[in-house]
Protein backbone atom coordinates (compact mmCIF):
# COMPACT_ATOMS: atom_id res chain seq x y z
CA UNK A 1 0.00 0.00 0.00
CA UNK A 2 1.46 3.35 -1.00
CA UNK A 3 2.10 5.89 1.74
CA UNK A 4 1.78 9.51 0.65
CA UNK A 5 2.37 12.83 2.40
CA UNK A 6 -0.27 15.53 2.09
CA UNK A 7 -0.82 19.13 3.11
CA UNK A 8 -4.35 20.41 3.60
CA UNK A 9 -4.98 23.57 1.60
CA UNK A 10 -7.75 24.61 3.99
CA UNK A 11 -6.01 24.42 7.39
CA UNK A 12 -2.34 23.75 6.49
CA UNK A 13 -2.13 20.46 8.42
CA UNK A 14 0.53 18.06 7.10
CA UNK A 15 0.00 14.31 7.43
CA UNK A 16 0.69 10.91 5.89
CA UNK A 17 -2.00 8.62 4.53
CA UNK A 18 -2.14 5.12 3.11
CA UNK A 19 -3.97 5.22 -0.20
CA UNK A 20 -5.84 2.06 -1.14
CA UNK A 21 -7.44 1.75 -4.56
CA UNK A 22 -9.37 4.84 -5.63
CA UNK A 23 -10.12 6.06 -2.09
CA UNK A 24 -9.24 9.70 -1.50
CA UNK A 25 -7.77 10.77 1.83
CA UNK A 26 -9.25 13.56 3.92
CA UNK A 27 -7.53 15.87 6.37
CA UNK A 28 -7.71 14.28 9.84
CA UNK A 29 -7.87 17.75 11.43
CA UNK A 30 -10.62 19.54 9.45
CA UNK A 31 -11.98 16.72 7.20
CA UNK A 32 -11.32 18.71 4.01
CA UNK A 33 -10.62 16.88 0.74
CA UNK A 34 -8.70 19.87 -0.71
CA UNK A 35 -5.23 18.36 -0.34
CA UNK A 36 -1.86 18.81 -1.98
CA UNK A 37 0.27 15.71 -2.41
CA UNK A 38 3.83 16.35 -1.25
CA UNK A 39 7.06 14.66 -2.31
CA UNK A 40 7.78 12.05 0.32
CA UNK A 41 11.32 12.07 1.70
CA UNK A 42 10.78 8.44 2.76
CA UNK A 43 9.80 7.43 -0.76
CA UNK A 44 12.88 9.09 -2.27
CA UNK A 45 15.33 7.81 0.35
CA UNK A 46 13.55 4.46 0.70
CA UNK A 47 13.83 3.72 -3.01
CA UNK A 48 17.62 4.03 -2.99
CA UNK A 49 17.95 2.17 0.30
CA UNK A 50 15.76 -0.68 -0.91
CA UNK A 51 17.72 -1.23 -4.13
CA UNK A 52 21.02 -0.98 -2.20
CA UNK A 53 19.89 -3.55 0.37
CA UNK A 54 18.57 -5.84 -2.34
CA UNK A 55 21.79 -5.82 -4.35
CA UNK A 56 23.85 -6.22 -1.16
CA UNK A 57 21.98 -9.39 -0.16
CA UNK A 58 22.75 -11.12 -3.44
CA UNK A 59 26.49 -10.44 -3.31
CA UNK A 60 27.12 -11.25 0.38
CA UNK A 61 27.54 -15.00 -0.07
CA UNK A 62 26.03 -16.03 3.26
CA UNK A 63 29.28 -15.99 5.30
CA UNK A 64 29.54 -19.69 5.84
Amino acid sequence: MPLFEYECRKCGHQFEALVVGSRRPVCPKCKSEDLEKKVSAFGVAGAGGWSGASSGCGTGGGGG
